[in-house]
This record gives C-alpha cells, structure tokens and sequence, in this order.
C-alpha cells in the first residue's frame, strides 16, 4: 500500500490566516460584547475596533523595520539587547538580564 504524504507547504495565504487568528483569537466575542453594553453606539465601536487595527499596523511594521534593520535569530531579545548594550557597562555582557545604566 503506497503512502499519500501532505505536502508540507504553508504559503502567504495561509500563513496570514494564521497570524490573523492568533490576533484575534476568541477575545473579540466576549469583549466587543461588553464594551457595546457600556458605550451604547455601535459607530463608536467601529472606530475604536479600527484605531486598535491601525495601532496593531504600526507595532507590526516596527518590528518589520527592526528585523531588517538587526536581522538574526532572537527577534524581541536580539533587539532589546542591542538597545540596552550601548547603554550599560561592557563587563555586564549587554544582555538583557545583566542591564546595568552607569552614567558617563
């Protein structure tokens, strides 16, 4: 009996889903509930459900920006501790756990 493999393929599609779920996750059905029993005006809603989108679109193209700018593996940790290291004392390491401001 001959073996169907899946191919194992993510693309944009559906990658981009999975990220959009993860965002959204099961939050938006119980909190979009009780922020409508307390402002009353379903536009309201809108528009602050569309100033948090585009707030979440200006943290995501930051850290697009910080990983072509600081690109290698370790994502918020590498950028931190590239921050953070101009910053502290050279004996401390630069790593985030060792964060030292000595004063110049």
């Amino acid at each position: 009996m001959a073996e169907d493999k899946l191919e194992r393929k993510l693309g944009l599609f559906p990658a981009t889903n999975i990220v959009v779920a993860n965002m959204i996750g099961a939050g938006i059905f119980t909190t979009s509930g009780l922020l409508m029993a307390e402002l009353h005006n379903p536009l309201l809603m809108v528009i602050l459900w569309a100033v948090g989108g585009i707030i979440a679109l200006c943290g995501a193209l930051s850290y697009s920006e910080l990983g072509a700018a600081m690109p290698g593996a370790g994502g918020e940790y590498l950028f931190l501790s590239r921050l953070y290291s101009l910053f502290s004392d050279s004996s401390a390491g630069g790593s985030p756990s060792s964060w030292v401001f000595q004063p110049r």
